[in-house]
């Protein structure tokens, strides 16, 4: 197989089906991209996943499967070919990625800006939920964090730093790119996010946001013009089974609270973050719900998906919190007069209903940062004590309307949340067609 020449680019093909590569860790956000799969072939584009997963973040996966509508293959099925040489082979005509903040992800994307192909950024949530200007993501379990560096440390020694540290030496990157690589490395130590600008090489040809709330982000850490920015609905609406005529429902004046707050959890745990341990997690929910009921109201658990492995919805069962599924998540919030969140895009959901927010502050979350998106919602108030509960949503009560309604104005995002994929395809399109009107000279030096 031959490696085209720097200035050569990728020859694209033209008419019939063309091929476009989601590129991404593992398989955890195969929901992602596979809602996008019939959308994508009603254009003429066929959509399939390349992922790290044998690398050590999603072990035992097939070379080569199916998942929904969606083909995926594992990094093992090309063998020994290079990241280059796998866009060489596929010929894609567009990449798209649900982060580029990781060092694979900019290695994939440093050499599709040498080679000439559009890439997309693909928000996978609402990014604006939680603190941007803080340097770190959430307050750390150092006992936690220890031991996410120490089962990450060989998959990056072995495998990603030299992935990447080969694409800086091959697109042939400034000093400054190198320099941020060092400083990059000792961030992931350290748990920081980037509380600045992005580096140059998770920039990307065009970037879909779900709501107008990320555009502002996108612009200012991803170094994106703002016309190659896109909001484009968000489909969380959809997985909870939130429809327009459920928007704003709390504001009915025949709604009435119910005897519920259902706490919405972002599995902080699994990142190393706030609590030591699951067991330590489930301490603080049996403290939330004995707190809640002598108050008089009934504690109602909305768990992030990725507790599933962890075996804390059985545990939980087993203590008589109750729990509710995505499939009963909005008549659970029907049924409830507030929502405890965790900074999670799930959070939007009770304020698009019109519903009281409490930001969780209290206990060991004492700490945790809230962005824009929910501290700007009228009805939202930071809880630093559960036993404040009542007197916040009293005071709660005498929020005007208007201003919640026009808050979800602002933050539903496009509607219909269902005409997502078509806006993304819209994108894609625009990406293909201006690059065969353009035809430019690839890129090398991306710093």
């Amino acid at each position: 197989m031959r490696t085209p020449v720097e200035g050569e680019g990728v020859v694209v093909p033209v008419g019939g089906s063309q091929k476009v590569i989601a590129f991404d860790s593992w398989t955890g956000g195969v929901s992602n991209f596979e809602r996008l799969v019939e959308a994508f072939a009603q254009r003429s584009l066929d959509l399939r996943l390349i992922h790290l997963g044998s690398w050590g973040h999603d072990l035992g996966r097939p070379k080569e499967e199916q998942i929904g509508r969606l083909p995926v293959r594992d990094i093992r099925y090309y063998e020994r070919m290079s990241f280059k040489d796998i866009l060489v082979n596929e010929r894609p005509v567009a990449v798209v990625f649900l982060s580029t903040q990781g060092f694979a992800e900019r290695a994939f994307n440093r050499y599709c800006k040498q080679l000439g192909i559009p890439s997309l950024h693909l928000y996978h949530g609402v990014v604006c939920v939680q603190s941007t200007r803080s340097n770190r993501l959430n307050p750390v379990n150092v006992r936690s964090q220890l031991a996410l560096i120490t089962r990450r440390f060989y998959k990056n020694i072995v495998r990603i730093w030299p992935v990447y540290s080969k694409s800086l030496w091959e697109t042939r990157a400034p000093i400054r790119d190198w320099a941020f690589f060092g400083y990059d490395v000792w961030r992931q130590v350290t748990n920081q996010s980037y509380s600045g600008v992005a580096p140059a090489d998770a920039s990307t040809t065009a970037c879909c946001v779900y709501t107008k709330a990320d555009i502002d982000h996108a612009v200012e850490r991803y170094h994106m013009p703002r016309e190659a920015v896109f909001a484009v609905g968000n489909p969380d609406l959809l997985r909870f089974g939130l429809s327009g005529d459920d928007i704003g429902a709390c504001l009915n004046p025949r709604w009435a609270p119910g005897p519920n707050i259902v706490y919405i959890d972002t599995a902080l745990v699994n990142a190393g973050a706030v609590f030591d341990d699951v067991q330590d997690f489930v301490r603080h929910l049996q403290e939330t719900k004995e707190a809640l009921a002598r108050q008089g109201i009934r504690l109602v658990v909305k768990l992030h998906p990725g507790h599933s492995r962890t075996g804390l919805p059985q545990l939980l069962n087993r203590l008589g919190i109750e729990q509710c599924t995505n499939k009963d998540f909005v008549q659970c919030m029907k049924n409830s007069c507030a929502a405890i969140v965790e900074p999670s895009s799930a959070a939007l959901a009770p304020g698009l209903l019109g519903l009281p927010l409490l930001l969780a502050q209290y206990g060991k979350l004492k700490e945790q940062q809230y962005g824009d998106v929910l501290t700007s919602y009228p009805k939202a108030d930071h809880l630093v004590s559960l036993d404040d509960v009542a007197a916040i949503l009293m005071r709660l009560r005498s929020i005007p309307k208007e201003a919640v309604s026009n808050w979800i104005c602002e933050n539903a995002g496009p509607l219909p949340a269902a005409e997502m994929p078509n806006r993304v395809v819209d994108v894609i399109e625009g990406l293909i067609g201006e690059h065969r009107a353009n035809r430019p000279q690839p890129t090398a030096r991306l710093g």
